[in-house]
């Protein structure tokens, strides 16, 4: 079995997101009831499961906002000996940049920032002072109508330079498949137009071929590019449903204690 990232998913108190994402995927999936004995009890196998899967990277988010959660720097703790990112939506971090000294020194490699609109400025803030300590920035754009019509690539690509961020990803927003239908769901039928991320691809891809280079292809199908020094990726998918056990996305340690390599499916279980 090889994975690309272990993921974790944090007990948290909710998203402090005012209105929250109409999209939430964690909504569509559903959660799991906490059990923090069982992850304790478990955590070990799953350190160590990650291992031998060869996982790149760590990745904590959580069914809420993970900045939320007194878990957190226990987390990044555990698992600093691999590269440790976090995904957020940056309120909190934004009021309490203070804390990004003591993340850190805690062992954090990766802030990543997720963003459905071209206006939130203190994704710069935030980069300007993560970067005073070596900590790599991301920005993934949540791909739907929130975003400006006339939107394309290369507006994108010196939104995130003048915002002094790393990286950068499309997230194509898609409803799972094998779900029940929420309102979220709805409300990507009706707001999310495929078109508009395919273009954005298509511009994409064609200005990495004239202007960038590739960098590396991921088992999972996702590839890197470098773009004047900036690194860009796409995701087709929000999360992978199926897998051929050598090219998972993720590994998912859930606030349930056991480990599954999809979101959306309790079968998905390994312990």
């Amino acid at each position: 079995m090889r994975a690309n990232n272990l993921t974790i998913s944090i007990p948290s108190k909710g998203c402090d997101k005012n209105p929250p994402c109409p999209y939430c995927v964690s909504k569509i999936t559903g959660g799991v009831e906490t059990n923090l004995a069982l992850m304790e009890r478990n955590i070990k196998k799953v350190l160590l499961l990650a291992k031998i899967s060869q996982v790149s990277s760590v990745l904590l988010t959580g069914k809420g906002e993970p900045f939320l959660s007194s878990y957190l720097l226990s987390f990044i703790d555990i698992f600093k000996e691999f590269s440790v990112e976090v995904q957020t939506n940056g309120i909190w971090l934004n009021k309490n940049l203070g804390e990004i000294k003591n993340l850190y020194d805690m062992g954090l490699n990766v802030i990543a920032i997720s963003v459905d609109n071209i206006t939130s400025d203190y994704v710069k803030i935030i980069a300007e002072e993560a970067h005073k300590y070596g900590i790599v920035v991301r920005v993934t754009f949540n791909i739907t109508n929130m975003l400006p019509t006339d939107i394309n690539f290369l507006k994108l690509i010196d939104l995130c330079k003048n915002w002094s961020v790393n990286q950068m990803t499309l997230r194509n927003i898609t409803t799972p498949n094998h779900t029940e239908e929420t309102d979220q769901s709805k409300w990507i039928k009706k707001n999310v137009d495929p078109e508009m991320y395919n273009r954005l691809i298509k511009e994409f891809k064609e200005g990495c071929r004239e202007k960038g280079f590739l960098v590396r292809s991921l088992p999972y199908g996702a590839m890197v590019y470098d773009y004047f020094g900036l690194s860009v990726s796409y995701s087709d998918y929000c999360i992978q449903d199926k897998n051929n056990s050598e090219d998972i996305r993720s590994l998912i340690f859930q606030e349930d204690g056991h480990l599954y390599t999809s979101w959306n499916s309790k079968a998905s279980i390994l312990f």
